[in-house]
């Protein structure tokens, strides 16, 4: 479960680092609501 997590965390950073998600307008707060929601992670 943990390695899932932690992979799924790269590749969401990947992906906003690649601007393959538009998140500039958002607050950090809501970036990270966005990747939790997205990933199923948890802060």
């Amino acid at each position: 479960k943990t390695s899932a997590s932690i992979l799924s965390g790269v590749e969401a950073m990947h992906m906003v680092k690649k601007e393959q998600i538009d998140l500039q307008d958002q607050s950090v707060q809501n970036q990270n609501i966005f990747i939790n929601q997205l990933f199923g992670l948890t802060a």
